[in-house]
């Protein structure tokens, strides 16, 4: 009997010891309540900010670093922040030039936690961060002159300047200048669109897109070409000595390489040296290439001629300055003519930009024909001639407005 009683105490006291030992952890847990500073620590991308000032600094830094989704802690804030919040929020999207240019909205919401507050700003931009860390600044127009001519120099799409100065630049006008002061470097004239945020501020950005005819590496073919065809040029020449030699010759050059046709095409002065397509510009602008390849001294004329506008030369060869109209030359397959000022009748230009040419006869040739044949020039439908006689006309688009203050308006020009 006292056995039985034994084993049942032993049993009842090992149930007990293992429903007790269910009570006892395995694990502790430890649990503490967290600062306001603690917090904090746990976000490190946060940014700070004290007031109106440090509110909008903390904002545009999200948009001048591509930040999506940031987050602002607020602490000891003089003001109100929701009501600022608001008004910090649309001055960056919409009146500061970086952000004008990159965000296309912005939202953005505000929690009191204890002590601080926490903003949450997400932003969608429309440009991306590689497009604003390309951005540009510049102080003055000669920084921005400096900018698009190196961007037009390699066929770039795109040119984004930040101008700490605005006055209401005309930037097309800045890159058709640089295009038509280097033909032999740019091969063609871009479109040139411009577009500026915001709409109102001294400083502000300012997005250029250049669209070129054709793709840059077909443009940088085209300009090893007329390369090319310049230094042939210099080869063929490279036995005389006099400038009025080497002049004629450049000239017999041009007239045995093709039968010109009178077109405009974007790419002008590849076309006139490598496929026989000429204007009075791309010829005026070709010729000074050539007379740059032998060291001949030469400035374009950008004038008009009959009322149309119309370009040419002025060359100094052997220490005289003359006129030279080589399209009507090249086209009527003639000698070189160098004309004085008294021998251009019907052309008009601004005198006071040129050299003075006041006279011709010790350097023009022995023979001169009085008038062209009138056949001449029949593949393209137009007439050409010596000094004071009817010369090829222009093509129906121009190229450039005459200069204000031509010789006309001077009584200066010739046949007045």
């Amino acid at each position: 009997m006292k056995r039985i009683w034994f084993c049942l105490t032993a049993v009842l006291l090992c149930l007990a010891m293992t429903a007790c030992s269910r009570l006892i952890p395995t694990e502790y847990t430890q649990l503490s309540v967290h600062s306001d500073t603690q917090k904090a620590q746990e976000d490190p991308d946060a940014l700070t900010a004290e007031n109106f000032s440090g509110l909008k600094r903390a904002i545009r830094s999200f948009v001048s670093n591509h930040i999506e989704h940031g987050v602002i802690r607020v602490y000891n804030y003089t003001g109100s922040v929701e009501d600022d919040l608001g008004t910090a929020a649309y001055e960056v999207s919409r009146e500061d030039p970086l952000g004008a240019y990159a965000v296309d909205y912005m939202t953005h919401d505000c929690s009191l936690i204890v002590s601080f507050y926490e903003i949450h700003i997400d932003i969608t931009f429309r440009k991306t961060l590689q497009q604003i860390d390309e951005i540009e600044y510049v102080g003055s127009d000669t920084e921005a002159k400096s900018l698009i001519s190196a961007a037009m120099d390699g066929y770039e799409p795109s040119l984004t300047l930040y101008t700490t100065y605005y006055n209401d630049q005309n930037y097309e006008k800045l890159a058709q200048n640089y295009y038509e002061s280097n033909p032999g470097k740019i091969m063609a004239m871009p479109e040139v669109h411009t577009a500026v945020y915001p709409d109102s501020g001294a400083s502000r950005v300012v997005e250029l897109t250049f669209t070129y005819p054709e793709t840059a590496a077909e443009l940088r073919e085209k300009q090893q070409a007329v390369t090319d065809s310049l230094r042939a040029a210099s080869v063929y020449v490279r036995y005389r000595e006099k400038e009025t030699d080497k002049a004629e010759l450049l000239l017999s050059y041009l007239t045995e390489r093709f039968a010109y046709t009178q077109k405009q095409t974007d790419t002008p002065v590849y076309s006139l040296l490598c496929e026989g397509y000429a204007t009075s510009q791309s010829m005026a602008q070709s010729w000074q290439l050539l007379c740059d390849q032998v060291s001949i001294e030469c400035v374009t004329v950008a004038g008009s001629r009959q009322g149309a506008n119309y370009w040419w030369n002025i060359v100094k060869l052997d220490d005289r300055y003359y006129h030279v109209d080589i399209l009507s030359d090249v086209l009527a397959g003639s000698v070189l003519h160098l004309r004085s000022d008294g021998e251009m009748k019907d052309y008009y230009w601004d005198t006071g930009k040129y050299p003075a040419c006041p006279g011709a006869t010790a350097a023009a040739p022995e023979t001169q024909p009085d008038a062209q044949p009138a056949d001449a020039g029949a593949d393209t439908g137009e007439t050409a001639g010596t000094a004071g006689t009817a010369e090829p006309a222009e093509p129906q688009t121009p190229t450039e407005t005459p200069a204000e203050g031509t010789g006309a308006e001077e009584g200066t020009a010739a046949g007045n």
